[in-house]
């Protein structure tokens, strides 16, 4: 027999006992359904999460700041006593000469101070100004509406406004707010006169979970604002900076990172990447899916005594066949084939019914879940599917029913053809 001989035999010989095999899919088809749905569930939460960091860094963005004598750590159970000597080492600075340090090692690129400013409104068309906060931009790409992204290297003032500011500042719609100018209202610290600044917008941040999708402004009027914030202060209180923002090389690996932050500690530094930052948050999606996919991993370990179960009844049901087969010629191997396509088939029909039911009852909740409860989190997706992850939950229920086959297709391959024809 071909190899397509043997898969047709394996189909037709399924649907033989027609209930019993279809009571058997069903028990794939629970475990597939289950582990689809969660595995769908873990991809849109984490691709989603993703998205949103993507405008704010990467793997290959590094803050660094110099390692704290005494800070928030807290000993055992009981907070960390206060020491006045040692006020001062609880927020220390980055200096010049830190910075020399840090842009002498190989490993790192675009070292630069993390700028932190306050604005006090943005004003548009209307006499009306609005409260607003924004953050230097650390050279990432942002999810837009419309528009483009800012550039750092330009002397003009350009920010990337967030989307909530449109039309309270007189403005249509994204696209109509592009290339305008906007009003910002910045305070002097130290004789508190307040200034104006004219920046002009040059896209238009989507929402975001992270930072609020506050609006972002480039490099130079960042260095702009910092000025203004700082006139009038002290000649000791101008220019501090606590942190710093690094490069790493392109495709970065883990492995590689801890490398750096290893040699960075040995200078007196700490650093974290964004995912540092946020490897909570997907530790926590990845811990919930792993607890329901487990349990559609139990439903599938049930369903595999049941593969067994409708192949041994086969095998007995089918004595007479098997033994007439192999006095016909046909080998061992041959025997133990047609019996293992019968539960692979089990497990293909099971868990493409299975995936096709979690794709089906995914679109549903996620039609749902965006006119409920995750109204307002645009891009989210709560269930997704790829088609790597499609693959390998075919590829992982057909080995276990694979496997689930092996011990009844032994057993006929086995039979000795001369007492399996006498079987009654």
């Amino acid at each position: 027999m071909k190899f397509i001989d043997i898969l047709k035999s394996a189909n037709a010989n399924l649907f033989r006992n027609k209930s019993r095999t279809i009571l058997t899919i069903i028990a794939i088809f629970i475990g597939a359904f289950t582990i689809s749905l969660t595995v769908g569930i873990n991809i849109g939460v984490n691709d989603y999460v993703d998205k949103q960091l993507s405008g704010v860094g990467d793997a290959s963005q590094m803050i660094i700041y110099p390692k704290q004598e005494i800070g928030m750590e807290m000993n055992g159970d009981k907070p960390q006593e206060y020491q006045a000597d040692k006020k001062e080492a609880q927020q220390q600075k980055i200096t010049e000469k830190d910075f020399k340090k840090l842009r002498a090692l190989k490993s790192l690129k675009e070292v630069e101070p993390m700028t932190n400013f306050n604005i006090d409104y943005i004003q548009g068309l209307k006499d009306k100004k609005f409260v607003m906060q924004a953050g230097s931009s650390l050279g990432n790409d942002m999810e837009l509406t419309a528009g483009n992204q800012i550039d750092n290297t330009v002397k003009e003032n350009e920010i990337v406004i967030a989307e909530n500011f449109v039309k309270e500042l007189g403005f249509k719609d994204a696209k109509s707010i592009l290339n305008q100018e906007v009003t910002l209202g910045v305070t002097e610290t130290g004789t508190g006169k307040q200034e104006q600044i004219k920046a002009t917008i040059v896209g238009v941040r989507a929402k975001s979970i992270v930072q609020g999708g506050m609006s972002v402004v480039n490099q130079n009027l960042a260095e702009k604002l910092v000025t203004i914030n700082e006139t009038g202060l002290p000649e000791k209180m101008q220019n501090q900076v606590y942190a710093a923002t690094a490069t790493l090389a392109k495709n970065v690996t883990p492995q590689e990172v801890v490398k750096v932050k290893n040699k960075l500690s040995d200078e007196g530094f700490e650093a974290q990447t964004m995912e540092d930052q946020i490897g909570i948050i997907k530790n926590v999606v990845n811990g919930i899916t792993g607890v329901l996919t487990m349990f559609g991993g139990i439903a599938l370990l049930a369903a595999s005594f049941g593969i067994i179960n409708t192949l041994y009844m086969s095998v007995q049901e089918r004595t007479r066949e098997i033994g007439l087969m192999k006095a016909m010629g046909m080998s061992r191997g041959k025997i133990f084939s047609l019996f293992s396509f019968e539960a692979l088939l089990i497990g293909f029909w099971g868990s493409i019914i299975g995936l096709a039911g979690a794709y089906g009852v995914g679109q549903l909740i996620n039609q749902f879940a965006v006119k409920s409860f995750l109204k307002g989190l645009e891009g989210l997706t709560l269930v997704e599917f790829n088609l790597q992850s499609v693959l390998t939950i075919v590829g992982i229920i057909m080995l276990i029913a694979f496997l689930a086959g092996t011990f009844p297709a032994k057993r006929a391959a086995k039979l000795d053809p001369i007492t399996a024809l006498k079987y009654e």
